[in-house]
């Protein structure tokens, strides 16, 4: 006898609503887009109004329908209004995605108290909050749901330079692994999903540094390094976000943008586990990663 066959992306989730938390670009635009693709209704949650409402507008000749919203995913009291619009517009949440972030670089003891909060409120709140505001009422409707929150190969590893934002994937993980464990309590058809994507490409690593520039120039290296590897190598969203979608389709826990580098960043956290080892030699982690971003033929 062998399993069933899992449904396909379009299969469970057609006709029903999706919310994307950081919808408006990078990964969160390419669920945006493929969610709006497989017959989705979606709702762009974004602080960024004018993003959300360009790419709603693209998308509007969809089966779906589309909608953009400004929300700062940090202050609870938005969320829980997003979660009464959102009901009261679609009458159901089938896929909350809970995708907003925000990276930083530096030495953690240089790093600005208001910027550590900023993060912490955004990458770790933010999904509390938003769990807060919609779980409750996917569990009362008692319709099979899904809630997919962001981490990162970040969360199951260390590395220096972004501590902040690695502090903060580790927290989601930890955040969701205890979610699904409480959600099976409650006996309510509602999945609950960890999303550790590898490289995709976006803006994030401009952004912080935009957002919250350093002075420490092996930070800014590191950074700018990252951004040119994620620009010659990294998954087009809107390919991540399909591959994602259908593990998430199939009731995986585990979901990668990337099956092999996802997998091997799991094992590689198991060995160090298992083995007590100590971090990894930073300076050989920067090399590395200052290789990937070199053009063919090994020179800038």
């Amino acid at each position: 006898m062998t399993d069933a066959t899992p449904p396909t992306a379009r299969e469970r989730f057609a006709g029903g609503t999706a919310v994307v938390t950081g919808g408006a670009a990078g990964i969160g635009e390419g669920f945006v887009r493929h969610l709006a693709g497989i017959g989705m209704n979606v709702v762009i949650a974004d602080l960024d109004l004018d993003g959300g409402r360009r790419l709603a507008g693209e998308l509007a000749a969809g089966q779906g329908r589309v909608v953009a919203t400004q929300v700062d995913v940090a202050d609870p009291e938005a969320l829980e209004g997003l979660a009464e619009q959102t009901f009261a517009q679609f009458g159901s949440v089938e896929l909350l995605v809970n995708n907003a972030g925000l990276e930083t670089a530096g030495l953690l003891w240089e790093i600005p108290v208001a910027r550590w909060r900023q993060l912490m409120s955004v990458n770790v709140d933010g999904i509390f909050h938003a769990v807060r505001a919609f779980l409750p009422r996917m569990i009362e409707l008692g319709r099979p749901a899904v809630v997919a929150n962001m981490s990162s190969v970040g969360g199951v590893s260390s590395a220096p330079l972004q501590t902040p934002y690695m502090v903060s994937k580790h927290a989601v993980l930890a955040l969701t692994e205890c979610l699904h464990q409480e959600v099976a309590l409650t006996g309510a058809p509602i999945q609950v999903s960890a999303i550790l994507p590898y490289s995709v490409k976006s803006r994030i690593f401009l952004s912080a540094q935009a957002a919250a520039p350093t002075a420490d120039p092996t930070a800014n290296r590191l950074f700018d390094a990252m951004q040119a590897a994620n620009v010659a190598d990294g998954m087009d969203p809107l390919e991540a976000a399909a591959h994602m979608t259908a593990a998430l389709a199939a009731g995986d826990f585990w979901v990668f943008s990337d099956d092999t580098a996802g997998k091997a960043a799991l094992d590689a956290r198991a060995e160090v586990l298992a083995g007590q080892s100590p971090p990894r030699d930073p300076h050989a982690m920067l090399a590395e990663i200052e290789a990937m971003a070199l053009p063919a033929g090994g020179s800038r």
